[in-house]
């Protein structure tokens, strides 16, 4: 039979109280219990581990040699104990985080900064990329949870929506339709050029399907993979943009670019949260999710 945990606590303090009735108090045994515990150690690997003299219990060499090993290994027991406690609190370990390229720039900096204030312990590593490759990362294990901005479906995730946002169109400040008095329509997007995301780009999607659904087919200028590149090609007249309103508060606040109003066109979607269906969220996943529930609450992705 092995020998148990709960032995080697024992057989620990008494090395450290050198006496058997000091050591069952500490335990709240009885002093029969505590030398059942070690002679059942000394059974198990066949030698003596403690003399008596007088009423101290002296180690022989076997019993200092065991004692020192049953330091070392129930302190690493301790610090285990210790650890997956933090672990379970979400006081420590790691976290891996997906964001897609919008959220990743524009939202996740001001959640990072809150989660680390209160879980400074636990490391945080983030996986940029756009929805496709997100949902990939999640399923592939790469990460934990991911925050994207394009519709998914997929059995194998657990989708969840945090927050709202708003695609908006965009044009330099000299382009015609920052000159009109009034809402364009879909119709006058015909033949306008764009600067788009890439493919598997959520945005992208969600506008290419919004337009030809109007009966547009948009005709793609140049791809770029961020909203700040493509901020700066709309700026430098390449073409227009359909973007999140977060890539563009900023650049249309500083005149940059001109927000044009859409009458028959409204491009409105959801943050949503993904993790796999069939893994146990760990506790830092599930607090960093908890920080997005004033952003659900308030159905913004302002508040994110």
């Amino acid at each position: 039979m092995a020998f148990t945990f709960v032995q080697l606590q024992t057989f620990r303090l008494l090395a450290r109280e050198g006496n058997f009735t000091r050591t069952a108090e500490a335990l709240h045994l009885t002093q029969p219990a505590v030398t059942q515990q070690v002679r059942a150690l000394q059974e198990h690997f066949g030698v003596q581990l403690v003399d008596l003299v007088g009423r101290r219990a002296v180690l022989t060499d076997a019993g200092r040699f065991l004692a020192e090993r049953a330091e070392a290994l129930l302190g690493s027991a301790d610090a285990l104990d210790r650890e997956m406690r933090e672990f379970a609190d979400a006081r420590a370990g790691e976290l891996r985080l997906g964001a897609t390229v919008t959220i990743g720039a524009y939202a996740l900096p001001a959640l990072v900064a809150r989660f680390m204030a209160a879980h400074p312990a636990i490391r945080l590593q983030v996986e940029v990329g756009n929805t496709v490759a997100m949902a990939d990362a999640v399923k592939a294990g790469r990460v934990s949870l991911a925050l994207v901005e394009g519709p998914l479906a997929d059995a194998e995730l657990e989708i969840t929506p945090y927050a709202d946002d708003e695609l908006v169109l965009v044009v330099p400040p000299w382009h015609e339709f920052a000159k009109r008095a009034r809402p364009i329509e879909a119709r006058d997007l015909r033949g306008a050029r764009f600067v788009a995301r890439e493919p598997g780009s959520g945005t992208r999607a969600q506008v290419e399907r919004a337009l030809a659904e109007a009966g547009v087919a948009p005709e793609i200028a140049l791809t770029l993979p961020s909203g700040d590149g493509i901020i700066r090609a709309v700026e430098l007249g390449i073409g227009v943009a359909i973007l999140s309103r977060l890539v563009c508060d900023e650049p249309l606040r500083a005149g940059r670019i001109v927000r044009v109003p859409m009458r028959d066109l409204a491009f409105p979607r959801t943050f949503r949260t993904v993790r796999l269906r069939r893994r146990t969220p760990s506790p830092g996943s599930l607090a960093f999710a908890e920080l997005l529930a004033p952003a659900r609450n308030a159905g913004g992705a302002g508040a994110a």
